[in-house]
């Protein structure tokens, strides 16, 4: 046994849910690792990542030698990498995010340096003895009543500018006198995109690391419930007058289709926006979406860095496509008042009770 006493450790931003009293020691891993087990490694080699995000948010370098504490989780991220909790106990690992999730990568994108290496210590233990895992520290389900309409944000791919149309519309709801909250709802953990949210004006911001989860890939449609059920619950007991909730990379990703093909979504939800980075996937995207039965109110990201591919978007599909300008200038919350909230009318009914 290994006491975490040193002031050099240095936590990672997936530890953030779990009190530092909890975590006394170390030991070996001698069982295959879970998604979410908490781990101490040593730094073995520099590559990709460089700096590693703490508790508190901040990016600080981390050097050959340097002791952190991670949390194994599995990683999709189609400009970065592909990785998976390893199936046995490892004596080395990659580090898979600057959030800290570790793994083994599968594969990369091209422009990708070889990732940072580690050298796995131990499980992180309590007082008990027993290893801890991220998940026994997830947000309960609040018993908070349905409040405030739901935006939910989808894009075409990774970088396609979800996260942006996220906190514009936080602004120019905020600004527009409304209380708005919003979370990310899958993805790999990291604060940047929270950080963003509440600088945009968010009273209150969660994402799915506070629902206990290093990262959301390769989870089941359970687990994937139980984290969109906590964080809107939670988020409800704020009361406020809008919820925008993004689900992370593009539409055709694991996750994101499961969920968009969710009873549990469609219950829910009552506005949908689609970012995109061109007028092809927009249409794609679109047409995608209306065959499932969602019709978004409006298409952003970076395709409205172009007027001309705007023009293509809109003369393909009909609907408008809104600029950071435009929404800040009040077209997002004039569509938001002037069109009604989705009915899905052939699963509401079957589903009331079950969400309840």
């Amino acid at each position: 046994m290994q006491l975490l006493d040193s002031p050099n450790v240095k936590y990672s931003f997936t530890t953030r849910i779990i009190p530092f009293e909890e975590m006394t020691h170390y030991a070996p891993l001698t069982t295959p690792p879970q998604i979410g087990d908490v781990v101490v490694a040593e730094v073995l080699s520099i590559g990709k990542h460089s700096a590693l995000e703490m508790r508190i948010g901040a990016n600080i370098p981390i050097f050959p030698g340097d002791t952190i504490v991670g949390v194994f989780g599995n990683r999709y991220a189609t400009d970065q990498f592909e990785g998976y909790v390893p199936s046995q106990p490892i004596i080395e690992c990659d580090l898979l995010s600057v959030g800290g999730v570790c793994g083994k990568v599968a594969s990369a994108h091209t422009s990708m340096s070889t990732p940072t290496r580690l050298r796995m210590l131990g499980n992180v233990c309590n007082q008990a003895g027993e290893p801890i895992n991220q998940r026994a520290f997830g947000l309960l389900l609040s018993t908070s009543q349905p409040q405030g309409e739901v935006i939910l944000v989808v894009g075409s791919s990774m970088n396609s500018g979800k996260t942006t149309t996220v906190g514009t519309l936080v602004r120019a709801l905020n600004r527009d006198g409304f209380h708005v909250a919003a979370a990310k709802v899958t993805g790999t953990a990291a604060g940047k995109d929270g950080r963003y949210f509440m600088g945009c004006g968010a009273r209150q911001v969660l994402d799915f690391t506070d629902a206990g989860y290093p990262s959301t890939y390769m989870l089941s449609i359970e687990e994937l419930h139980s984290i969109y059920h906590s964080l809107l619950t939670n988020l409800r007991a704020s009361k406020p007058d809008y919820i925008i909730l993004e689900i992370a990379d593009g539409i055709f990703q694991r996750e994101t289709r499961m969920l968009l093909e969710s009873g549990l979504l469609r219950s829910t939800v009552d506005h949908i926006f689609f970012a995109a980075g061109d007028s092809l996937a927009v249409e794609c995207g679109i047409r995608h979406l209306n065959e499932q039965g969602w019709y978004p109110r409006a298409v952003s990201g970076a395709i409205t860095q172009s007027p001309l591919m705007m023009g293509e978007a809109e003369a393909a599909t009909g609907i408008r496509c809104l600029t950071i300008d435009q929404m800040m200038e009040g077209e997002a919350s004039a569509l938001l008042q002037t069109l009604p909230p989705f009915q899905f009318e052939q699963f509401n009914s079957a589903l009331t009770q079950q969400v309840a």
